[in-house]
């Protein structure tokens, strides 16, 4: 499944394997461990049925580490001879608004780039083992990194072929793998999103019309970004060329959109308007709130899905400016488990952070001059975080991805 922050510092682990030769009783075996920072407290529960026969084995594994530590979470059901696992993965990190000196290094490190210097990187993504994908807009492709690796793997698309067919992408600008391993892309210049089921290399279209933008609801015209809910029953799209932001389940075969937010398709910088919607991020904590970046607007609109309209949280609407309540064409908007924002800001050659319910950025990528040294940044785009919360950033107009090592 995705990385999002929890909204806790308190972490329920689980953590069983069982194989078995032949069945007869169901059996259900848990192991729980109550992980709090610094305090690590395991208690082993064991539940069966019925004595287990010698074809059983049964193993169970608790690992935990104090402090900032991931743990994993495997919760096991056997009844008859079928066994289901759920996992999931939990990093506690500390507020890094808290003290400057939990923030990160102002020196980023390269992690991808082409040596012919022609990467374009729209938006990142970051999975739950830390695999790092990105989307290259000029060259229509999709790209993986795992994690200790200097090599990308191309996951959609054809890299240098553009397309409209199920293999080919156009101008691409945003990824997200689902926790099946299944690869979304906003597919931009065809009007659409595909979905490349895990391992495929044709996708399909789930959401729009392909090679027919427009503003009815089977149509998007020049999609930017998207989010899912934490649940991933919910694909909304942030449908820049119609001034919305569509809302599309994940189980629909239709690729007509079932819901709209923000009905007016004109531009414009009132709390009912979008301005050029970019980029979307959903709270882990609150799945019916979105952050929707106005790239053109110079601000970000918290929307709650139903109502009729936002509240600016961070920005001047319609103003751009180089200080730090403003922004110059933001492009991309993340929230940490406490509740801190952080944005792209584009023109001004930065990412800002926004402290829990502030309105006033501090820079913590970049020095708002564009650069080719490893603190600076040039028209970056896209930001993600992993486990750990280090920072990568799209640093665009220098053709690279940059790591920012969290202290």
């Amino acid at each position: 499944m995705p990385v999002t922050f929890g909204e806790s510092n308190v972490t329920v682990i689980v953590a069983t394997r069982i194989s078995r030769i032949y069945t007869q009783k169901p059996t259900v075996i848990l192991a729980f461990a109550l992980l709090i920072p610094i305090l690590t407290i395991p208690i082993i529960i064991t539940l069966t049925h019925n004595k287990l026969d010698s074809g059983t084995t049964l193993t169970t594994t608790t690992t935990t580490i104090t402090a900032e530590t991931t743990s994993t979470i495997v919760t096991t059901m056997q009844t008859n001879d079928v066994t289901t696992h759920l996992t999931s993965k939990t990093t506690t990190t500390e507020n890094p608004c808290a003290s400057s000196s939990l923030r990160w290094k102002t020196a980023g490190s390269t992690v991808r780039s082409d040596s012919s210097s022609t990467l374009s990187c729209t938006h990142l993504f970051i999975d739950s083992d830390d695999t790092l994908y990105g989307v290259d807009k000029e060259h229509a492709y999709v790209w993986r990194l795992p994690t200790g690796h200097t090599n990308s793997i191309t996951v959609a698309g054809i890299p240098g072929s553009k397309g409209n067919d199920s293999f080919k992408l156009n101008y691409p600008e945003d990824v997200y793998v689902d926790r099946h391993g299944n690869i979304y892309v906003v597919d931009s210049n065809n009007h659409r999103v595909q979905k490349f089921i895990n391992g495929t290399s044709s996708g399909i279209t789930i959401a729009g019309t392909t090679d027919s933008g427009g503003c009815s609801l089977n149509q998007m015209y020049y999609p930017r970004g998207f989010a899912f809910d934490p649940s991933e029953t919910f694909m909304y799209v942030a449908d820049r060329g119609c001034q919305r932001v569509l809302r599309y389940r994940t189980d629909s075969n239709s690729s007509t959109s079932e819901f709209v937010i923000n009905r007016d398709t004109t531009a414009g910088n009132s709390a009912k308007q979008l301005n050029g919607p970019w980029s979307i991020h959903i709270s882990s904590s609150k799945s019916d709130e979105l952050l929707i970046v106005n790239h053109d607007g110079q601000s970000i609109t918290r929307w709650a899905v139903g109502d009729v309209e936002g509240s600016f949280v961070a920005g001047l609407p319609g103003t751009s400016c180089t200080n730090s309540s403003c922004f110059h064409d933001p492009t991309d908007v993340k929230l940490d488990i406490y509740m801190n924002m952080y944005v792209v800001d584009g023109n001004n050659h930065r990412v800002q952070m926004f402290c829990k319910n502030s309105r006033i950025g501090m820079t913590i990528a970049g020095n708002g001059t564009i650069g080719t040294s490893t603190t600076h940044l040039s028209y970056p785009q896209g930001i993600a975080f992993d486990s750990k919360m280090n920072m990568y950033v799209c640093d665009t107009g220098n053709r690279r991805v940059l790591k920012f090592d969290k202290f």
